[in-house]
């Protein structure tokens, strides 16, 4: 049972050191970068670089009312340029402190580095709970935090209110 908690983030120890099943957590957290990696959504930067380019498909068009950006409608991975500074858009994750459980999954996959661990837990049993240290390194429109948190404790902003402060280039 202690392997299954191990592997799925519900692990009720304070760190991994000394444990038998810490090679269990490094093939957890191996295995959730590399399905990140395969991410399809074009909003989301996966390997770490703002601006991305990539084949456009000219047979679809889209249509100038849509709400829908033009880069998810013609296939096209665009380039994306902020259009106020980044200080101004508060698009950044929240964290329920409740729903956290420690595992550092955020803290690992996240390469700004958004997330570092909250106060120690006083009584030394439950390893600390993660806070948003540096919430406007996130880049806009990232949401990769929320499908690797094991506990469903990280929220963002809807991504439809966000479209406004980001403008596709050539």
């Amino acid at each position: 049972m202690l392997l299954f908690d191990c592997f799925f983030g519900r692990c009720s120890r304070p760190s991994c050191d000394g444990c038998m099943f810490r090679i269990v957590r490094s093939l957890r957290l191996m295995l959730k970068s590399r399905a990140m990696d395969k991410c399809e959504d074009e909003s989301v930067d996966t390997t770490g670089v703002w601006k991305k380019e990539d084949v456009v498909q000219p047979s679809i068009q889209a249509p100038a009312s849509s709400p829908v950006p033009v880069a998810k409608q013609t296939g096209k991975k665009r380039k994306k340029r902020l259009l106020v500074p980044r200080e101004d858009i508060p698009w950044y994750p929240t964290i329920n402190p409740d729903l956290c459980n420690g595992c550092g999954d955020c803290k690992v996959l996240c390469k700004p580095g958004v997330f570092e661990p909250g106060p120690p837990d006083p009584a030394g049993i439950q390893r600390p709970k993660f806070v948003v240290a540096h919430p406007y390194k996130c880049l806009v429109l990232c949401d990769r935090c929320v499908a690797v948190c094991t506990s469903g404790g990280i929220k963002l902003p809807p991504k439809e209110d966000f479209e406004k402060y980001v403008e596709y280039v050539d």
